[in-house]
């Protein structure tokens, strides 16, 4: 195996742009590849994203597309950061729970918003120049309400872990239903019929909270969680010591 020239995921903060011999009308560029590879995710999913199916949608030879990425890795990493660039940051000022909620909320709408985005996210690590800003949005939100530097990197990346955690836990099951030719609502209403045929006396709960349950697959439950999750972050602030501190039962 040939090594590149630096690890891997730091290639997004390396612009390899060479000039293409070519002629094009639109020559080709990192921002052009990215606009592609967003097209490609969105039309085939995460798998069917690759140097050849994105050479395809942009008209060109795979080859050329080496001359701005150095790689597969590199172009999933560019994708990850076009994918943050789309997450929406509150204003300035916004006092710190208003802030990670909407900034939860607005990466759940992206991740919702692209197919396979959400698979994409948790399997890169999102170190580029979008995500590192929302990170320093927020992390600097949290410091100036009381957070320490240590609670605050902690909360920040809870509260990013949870909004894509809770994304691939709806999107998943879903996808796994559709290619098998089955809408959620086809599901749910087949569910229904084995919930009612469950034996009273074995499942007394479940026969009266599966639906529920099976209803926790969109905003209102994940927002349940997320004020959830807030509340234990406003109970943590500030509290001598930093996250080790506040993991422990006073």
């Amino acid at each position: 195996m040939t090594p590149t020239d630096h690890p891997p995921y730091l290639g997004i903060w390396t612009d390899t742009t060479q000039p293409d011999e070519r002629t094009s009308r639109e020559p080709l560029s990192r921002a052009r590849i990215v606009a592609g590879a967003l097209k490609v995710l969105d039309r085939d999913g995460v798998e069917g994203l690759s140097m050849r199916t994105l050479a395809q949608e942009l008209h060109t030879a795979a080859t050329s597309l080496y001359r701005h990425v150095h790689n597969k890795g590199e172009l999933l990493d560019l994708t990850v950061d076009a994918l943050m660039a789309e997450v929406e940051l509150p204003p300035e000022g916004t006092d710190w729970r208003t802030a990670a909620r909407a900034l939860s909320l607005n990466l759940r709408a992206v991740l919702m918003r692209h197919r396979d985005a959400a698979i994409l996210h948790g399997s890169r690590m999102a170190i580029g120049p979008n995500a590192l800003g929302r990170m320093e949005y927020l992390c600097s939100t949290l410091i100036a309400a009381g957070f320490s530097e240590e609670q605050a990197a902690a909360a920040g990346a809870t509260v990013i872990n949870y909004t894509v955690g809770s994304v691939l836990g709806e999107i998943m099951p879903t996808s796994a239903l559709e290619a098998s030719g089955y809408t959620w609502e086809q599901f749910a209403a087949e569910m229904g019929e084995r919930v009612t045929a469950l034996p009273l006396d074995r499942y007394p709960t479940m026969r009266r909270m599966l639906p529920m349950l099976l209803g926790h697959h969109h905003d209102q439950p994940f927002e349940y969680g997320l004020d959830a999750l807030l509340d234990g972050l406003e109970a943590r602030r500030g509290r001598a010591g930093g996250a080790d501190a506040a993991t422990r039962v006073d």
